[in-house]
């Protein structure tokens, strides 16, 4: 460590020359005269004080260096540790002295990361490979149970079972030793089933009708049991009635107004040997789907999610790509093969009604090179309107790198690696406008969230609050309420040391404004290293409550909400 070898090297001074140099003083103290013993005393005082000095400059340094000690990381590796642990139903007690508001029934179900070692050495170098686990909060009249239970896959349970890592298609490699050449075979073999970023209801809001499925933007999707969290089987798209997907999308749209999903497939087509973006909508279950429509893409693309608004599909074909012809060569990990194109971004617009497709929308702002997550898309007369968050081109594989994320140096910066953007498409002159949202405050930070959540009776239609996620250096973060018709109005919320995840807006029933709900997320307290469910009023963004947690939370993706599950 560098404080280390300086500690060393101080040491190696005092106890050499600064150390000869006092014991030497003291030798002759009794000889000095009084002038010349207050110099001496002068002299030894001037040492100590150098000494001193050295010292705390040392420690300065490192904490530079290490981050250690400040305010905003305590705790950070502990929110990152693994948690597989099981458990049921476990009632929660509230932090604050008031009540949570009775009108909140239903469940709130995060899906995320929270396993990356299996007893052997090995463990995954990216986020995204640790095995999902889903956590449910269910409220009922004032009262509020736990639970969670990981995605127990076919793979997972193999990697449980042998007690070490079992070979998968992993996105990216593992460590300290990747996959060996037949390790590489038994792990295509195995397949990837890591459903590790959502959790969606097919179907009505309706315990008795419909599927709960964990999904991921692998084109494979597991059905929940909703009350155990139990896995109940593996569901993909028929061969032969479909083709061959290649990727989907964890971001499952509902139609608005309704109770059908939109989600689309990359398929394969054996004869152009390219990739046609095929959009489908689902009923009440997996195989009650049809193919709303379909167009060729210009490339391959990495497209995490889409937008719809009533009667379009917003889909944005982004210049980055995933080189899938060149997996042999990276040991058959996908985020290694992402590469950025030399093409602008394109945009295409699906009729829902039909399955038309308007398409000659393109542009090359540098905003629009890749984005994880769109927030709402409207109409508005003669244009179609989206908010997303707009990422780096690499985001998805260096993001969420572990060691980067673990040891992220302190860049002083007051802005996150992300932003928020507003694009309009004009239907007639097929314009592409990119519009920054408005920050009257001027805090740089308050335009650079992700994330983003609107109240989603909302969806479809212009929406004027919406709830986000700030990340800077990645501890330290804030919860973010965006006042997009007045900014002067927006509001944060943070606390050093804390990390919030990704929030949920719920509706309070017979609202007339947009904003009166509660806002739930749950936190990571870095000082206590415990994990809390955190209430906030989605008007004032002022605390209503927040319970400690049993069992602690790791660093999760996406949560829903699910009425009917009380």
């Amino acid at each position: 460590m560098p404080g280390q070898r300086r500690y060393s090297q101080l040491s190696a001074w005092c106890d050499g020359v600064g150390g000869g140099k006092v014991a030497e003083a003291g030798k002759d103290w009794m000889k000095k005269t009084k002038q010349e013993k207050t110099n001496l005393s002068y002299q030894v005082f001037c040492l100590l004080i150098l000494c001193l000095c050295f010292m705390l400059t040392c420690l300065l340094i490192d904490s530079k260096v290490l981050g250690e000690g400040k305010e905003y990381n305590k705790g950070w590796a502990s929110f990152l540790a693994d948690e597989p642990s099981t458990f049921s139903n476990l009632p929660l007690e509230w932090s604050m002295n008031s009540s949570i508001p009775a009108w909140i029934r239903g469940s709130y179900v995060k899906n995320g990361p929270s396993r990356k070692q299996f007893g052997d050495s090995r463990h995954y170098t990216s986020y995204l490979d640790s095995w999902g686990k889903l956590h449910k909060f269910t409220f009922n009249e004032g009262s509020v149970t736990f639970s969670g239970r990981m995605i127990e896959t076919a793979n997972y349970n193999k990697s449980v079972n042998r007690g070490e890592m079992v070979p998968t298609i992993t996105l990216s490699k593992v460590e300290p030793k990747d996959w060996s050449v037949l390790e590489v075979m038994e792990g295509i073999d195995n397949g990837f089933d890591n459903t590790n970023v959502m959790l969606w209801k097919l179907g009505p809001a309706d315990r008795a009708t419909g599927q709960y499925i964990a999904v991921t933007d692998y084109p494979y999707v597991h059905q929940v049991d909703p009350d155990t969290l139990a896995v109940q089987r593996k569901m993909g798209l028929d061969l032969g009635r479909d083709g061959i997907s290649l990727g989907s999308c964890a971001h499952w749209r509902r139609e608005v107004g309704k109770d059908t999903s939109l989600n689309f497939h990359l398929i394969l087509n054996p004869i152009k040997l390219r990739l046609d973006f095929t959009l489908y909508r689902f009923g009440n279950t997996w195989n009650d789907r049809e193919v709303v429509g379909q167009f060729p893409m210009p490339h391959s693309s990495y497209i995490h999610m889409f937008s719809n608004t009533p009667n379009y599909a917003v889909i944005v074909v982004y210049p980055v790509s995933m080189d899938l012809w060149s997996l042999a060569t990276h040991n058959m990990h996908p985020m290694e093969t992402i590469t950025k194109l030399d093409v602008p971004t394109k945009i295409y617009l699906m009729d829902l009604r039909d399955g038309t497709v308007i398409d000659g929308f393109e542009s090359d702002d540098e905003n629009l090179v890749f984005s994880t997550h769109h927030m709402n898309a409207w109409e508005e007369k003669d244009e179609v309107v989206f908010d997303l968050a707009c990422n780096q081109w690499d985001a998805m594989a260096t993001y969420l790198d572990i060691e980067t994320m673990l040891h992220h140096p302190d860049t002083d910066s007051d802005k996150a690696n992300f932003v928020m953007k507003r694009v309009r498409l004009d239907l007639v002159t097929k314009a592409v406008t990119v519009e920054d949202w408005p920050n009257q405050r001027g805090i740089p930070m308050l335009n650079t969230a992700d994330f983003p959540i609107i109240n989603t009776e909302y969806t479809g239609y212009k929406n004027r609050f919406a709830y986000g996620w700030i990340s800077i250096d990645y501890w330290k973060q804030t919860l973010l309420k965006k006042d997009l018709e007045n900014s002067l109005n927006d509001k944060t919320w943070s606390r050093p040391s804390h990390y919030p995840g990704e929030v949920f807006f719920i509706p309070r029933p017979g609202a007339e404004d947009e904003d009166d709900g509660v806002v739930v997320t749950i936190v990571f307290d870095g000082e206590k290293k415990q994990s809390y469910l955190l209430l906030l009023d989605g008007q004032t963004f002022e605390e209503l409550n927040l319970s400690y947690l049993p069992h602690n939370v790791p660093f999760s993706f996406h949560g829903n909400w699910f009425p009917e599950m009380s």
